[in-house]
């Protein structure tokens, strides 16, 4: 039995009540019963014609509903107000002339939807999801291919399916596109083809810093641009001290290989870095760290350097003219460089030096030994000390393959035992300060891998270790209030390099 079959008005006790005969009730007049309705049909009138509004009807059968408002077992407030929005009525407005313009409507109950126009126009979060789905969609149509060991530019046109005739034409295009003929294993080739399986663009990053792109033009011709990507450069300054020696104090002080490398470089000139330093030498320096979007990329320019040895100190100050010249300078304005390289070969010991009398190995006597010998691996490019002329680039019984550098008129530098010499290097031509001209073997009089170098004044043979090197032209007096304004930001970094370094120093005595 459900709820909705139960009268509950039955269930409260009914008074018995005797039987009435009919016949005793009086039957009133017939003018009572008119004065009696006719009020209520006026009532009702009445109630139709005011207000201009009706009483929405309730839908639900009256069979299926209580006869009172109860609260049923498991009932909730929520069930209580669906009852009471159901239960109260709703007014609307009314289509009669005299109504007024505008009435108030009742809200509509809650469980009804309510729904909103749709705008015209997409909304600006639509139009964004609208231009990443096109941005995603013209992605697709992009094919990189990574460069694998041993690919050409043919072939990676081939598994992209170009034709041949496009390698030529891109190959051969300018000299921006010739760079494509030296891809490496790694690198990356962005490829954007029609629907007519044209190349249309190609993107190429031959470093860090460069994109080469290529683009097919209205004309059907193909037209290159190098777009530059600049780094960011952020100076750091760093310093050590010398225990053992000068890589291992770079590598306790977090200083990259090719940093101390460049320092030794700087103070190449000043310093025989393979003999002349002493533990507890000390060094500073102030260097570019380069980053590209927040990642550091690599190490930079040297900005600034110090270096201490045997008590002397020797400073470095990278400068660059109003005519771009470029170098590294004393805070006096004179240059770090000097007219030669004190040393014109990366060597690993010096196997026999400047003397007037020793042992010759393959004559087997003695006799003098006018320049220095710079054992080396074999193969080690041997560069010219400085800028000069050669007067003699030839095969010798005793030196071997020898080259004869005229540097003005006072110097004379000789590079002997060479493997070989190097592209276009002939007698007669010019060559300038740090230019390979050859390679270290053990040609002529020689018994193992090594350079012989001479270094002459007006024909004397000098001691290439101890001889006072000529410097190269200082800053221009013009120019030297611009050098103390643009050093003085490098000084300052120097100088707090160097008491980090003095402060180290102390922490270290007991």
């Amino acid at each position: 039995m459900r709820y909705q079959d139960l009268d509950f008005k039955s269930l409260s006790p009914t008074p018995v009540r005797k039987p009435v005969s009919v016949r005793s009730i009086p039957r009133p007049p017939a003018r009572w019963l008119l004065i009696g309705v006719m009020p209520l049909v006026g009532l009702a009138l009445l109630a139709a014609l005011s207000d201009g509004a009706a009483k929405v009807g309730d839908s639900t059968a009256k069979a299926d509903r209580l006869h009172y408002s109860l609260e049923l077992p498991g009932s909730t407030a929520e069930t209580a107000d669906v009852d009471a929005a159901r239960e109260r009525p709703t007014t609307v407005p009314d289509s009669s002339p005299s109504a007024p313009a505008s009435r108030a409507v009742e809200p509509v109950p809650a469980e009804i939807p309510q729904t909103e126009a749709t705008p015209t126009e997409p909304s600006q979060d639509q139009a964004t999801v609208a231009a990443e789905a096109a941005a995603d969609s013209k992605a697709e149509d992009w094919t990189e291919i990574e460069v694998r060991p041993g690919d050409t530019l043919a072939a990676i046109f081939d598994r992209a399916g170009l034709k041949p005739s496009t390698t030529h034409e891109v190959a051969n295009l300018n000299e921006q596109t010739r760079q494509l003929r030296r891809i490496r294993p790694g690198q990356k080739i962005a490829l954007l083809i029609d629907d007519s399986q044209k190349l249309s663009q190609l993107r190429y990053m031959p470093s860090l810093t460069e994109t080469l792109v290529i683009k097919r033009q209205a004309d059907q011709s193909l037209s290159s641009e190098i777009i530059n990507h600049p780094l960011d450069a952020v100076p750091v300054f760093k310093s050590g001290v010398i225990e053992s020696s000068l890589f291992e104090a770079a590598a306790v002080s977090g200083i990259p290989d090719n940093i101390i490398m460049e320092m030794a470089n700087i103070f190449g000139w000043d310093i025989d870095f393979a003999l002349d330093i002493r533990k507890g030498d000390r060094f500073s320096v102030v260097y570019n760290e380069l980053y590209k979007e927040g990642t550091r990329v690599r190490s930079g320019q040297i900005l600034a350097a110090e270096f201490v040895n045997r008590g002397k100190v020797y400073r470095a100050l990278y400068y660059t003219d109003p005519k771009g010249n470029s170098g590294y300078f004393t805070p006096d304005g004179k240059s770090m460089r000097k007219a030669f390289l004190r040393t014109p070969v990366k060597f690993s010991r010096i196997s026999s030096r400047f003397t007037g009398k020793r042992w010759h190995p393959v004559l087997g006597k003695w006799r003098s030994h006018k320049g220095v010998d710079y054992a080396a691996p074999r193969g080690t490019p041997v560069r010219a000390s400085g800028d000069g002329k050669i007067i003699k680039a030839q095969r010798s019984k005793s030196y071997g393959n020898v080259v004869f550098i005229q540097h003005g008129g006072r110097y004379t530098t000789v590079y002997a035992h060479m493997k070989g010499f190097a592209r276009g290097i002939r007698k007669g031509k010019r060559v300038r300060q740090g230019q390979i001209i050859g390679y270290v073997g053990s040609t002529g009089y020689a018994t193992g891998p090594h350079l012989h170098y001479e270094f002459r004044v007006n024909g004397v043979h000098r001691n290439p270790l101890t001889v006072k090197l000529p410097a190269a032209a200082p800053i221009n007096p013009a120019y030297l209030d611009d050098f103390r304004n643009k050093t003085r930001k490098q000084l300052a970094l120097l100088e707090l390099a160097r008491e980090q370094s003095l402060a180290r120093l102390d922490d270290d005595q007991p």
